[in-house]
């Protein structure tokens, strides 16, 4: 887990939280091997919107209980791309691209995705690849960090930049046919998995069997295919484990599939470059079914993005008089009420979503925006200094809280948030620049003093050894 209760404020002595995220990302990308080329570089967009997050933890923690795990030692994370694809990563992140998503047909079949990755956690299986990489050009498959780390770590569908270094044909060569061995066994704890989670056994057959169609009508095998390799073995051999196992009655999860519905009318709102064909998709569906909700709630979302907050407004409000207590509807509303320059009455709606979800961090972080738009300083300082407590790893927090600290002269804080906010983008330049600007700023008789020198040393010592390493990597 990256995140932790002890604030970097409390204990100087301890490394940074951002620090520790650094390291991890280090060790996720050194398994790292789906970009094309070697020089090829892709984008990370790391979707964090809080219906995303709810799916997958509400799906993910009767799994993770099952596996023997802690809930804290699992992270789940969605990024944006239309591949099908979802990997198992060192310190326990599980990372799933959208185009997963769109696949699956129900929340069973997510949870079989799930359950699949979390099998690869707990066989220990990314620990295995990396010792077995030992043997091979182990510099080939190392990555750049710079980036990655505020991808991972960035919150409420903030965008990061990440430079994706791709390994070598040997390397991924060694890698797959590592992979190729431990699929059967995940597949197997897997569908116990499911099963002594309460789910249906057979959603692990089932979602195989979907890929494998999707495989044969496919001129390119998806990247999911190629890092989990699919036969209809694997299909048949999910069948009679499923039939082997007996579910658990005593507890049956929570599957809505109007949640999974919901974030995939999400999904194709905020990426559909065109709003016209994005509108005419869910208008077709609403043609069929007036009633279907998703399809409301995706329309409305289009307008938003498109800047019609009127047929918005509209929306929303049909949809929460069907559903007056659903955090995310009020979200939304509280969101277009900032659009429209009311901070006084997206305060209302925010603070009523909460009552809903009291802990939800991006909830809280929209209120702290109305209270900041609205003139209340103090109070949106306070809820967002708790925030980057709680969530120290998120960089919009951090530069949320700079610009409170900012408004209210409080600029030594101001610019050590800024400073956090940076770091955690591996942005040198600004961050060692609000660094010193915090260091000048604190009398050497302050706390917060010591504390911005203590993280401005841990950063450039950090941030130059990622330059080796990206240095030698290249060379090699």
């Amino acid at each position: 887990m990256l995140t932790g209760n002890i604030p970097i404020h409390k204990k100087i002595t301890r490394p940074p939280l951002w620090s520790i995220l650094f390291l991890c990302v280090y060790l996720t990308l050194s398994i790292t091997v789906h970009a094309d080329t070697p020089d090829k570089q892709s984008s990370v967009i790391v979707l964090d919107s809080p219906e995303i997050v709810e799916l997958f933890e509400s799906i993910g923690k009767p799994l993770v209980k099952a596996a023997g795990l802690t809930a804290e030692s699992v992270q789940f994370h969605v990024i944006l791309n239309s591949q099908i694809n979802a990997m198992a990563l060192p310190n326990g992140h599980l990372v799933f691209n959208s185009g997963l998503l769109d696949q699956c047909e129900s929340p069973e079949e997510l949870a079989s995705v799930m359950a699949h990755e979390i099998a690869h956690l707990s066989a220990g299986h990314y620990m295995r690849l990396q010792r077995e990489m030992q043997s091979i050009s182990i510099q080939a498959l190392l990555a750049s960090v710079v980036g990655l780390a505020a991808g991972v770590a960035s919150g409420n569908s903030s965008i990061s930049q990440a430079a994706l270094v791709g390994s070598s044909a040997a390397a991924q060569s060694v890698m797959l046919d590592s992979m190729r061995e431990k699929e059967s066994q995940a597949d197997r704890l897997a569908v116990h998995y499911l099963a002594n989670a309460g789910y249906n056994p057979g959603s692990m057959a089932s979602f195989l069997n979907h890929l494998l169609g999707e495989q044969r009508k496919a001129s390119l095998p998806a990247p999911y295919l190629l890092t989990h390799p699919l036969s209809m073995e694997r299909v048949l051999d999910a069948e009679r484990t499923a039939a082997s196992v007996t579910p658990n009655t005593t507890q049956k999860p929570k599957t809505d599939p109007i949640a999974l519905k919901r974030v995939q009318a999400y999904l194709i709102a905020s990426t559909e470059t065109d709003p016209k064909k994005a509108e005419t998709f869910f208008q077709t569906r609403l043609g069929i079914n007036p009633n279907d909700l998703p399809a409301r709630y995706g329309l409305a979302l289009v307008h938003r993005y498109a800047g019609e907050t009127k047929k918005a407004h509209g929306l929303i409000d049909s949809l929460l008089l069907s559903l007056p207590k659903d955090p995310y509807l009020l979200r939304e509303k509280g969101l277009l009420l900032l659009d429209d320059g009311k901070p006084e009455i997206a305060e209302q709606i925010f603070s009523q979503a909460l009552t809903y979800r009291p802990d939800n961090p991006d909830l809280r972080y929209r209120l702290s925006i109305s209270l900041n738009e609205g003139g209340k300083l103090e109070q949106a300082a306070r809820l967002l200094r708790k925030l980057t407590v709680e969530k120290p790893t998120v960089p919009i927090y951090q530069y949320q809280l700079g610009v409170v600290e900012g408004q209210r002269d409080r600029l030594g804080h101001a610019h050590l948030a800024m400073a956090r906010h940076y770091a955690l983008l591996m942005d040198e330049k600004m961050a060692i620049f609000h660094y010193k600007e915090a260091v000048s700023r604190f009398p050497p008789s302050e706390r917060e003093h010591e504390i911005a020198q203590t993280e401005l040393k841990y950063f450039q010592e950090e941030h130059l050894k990622s330059k080796e390493i990206n240095r030698k990597s290249r060379q090699r």
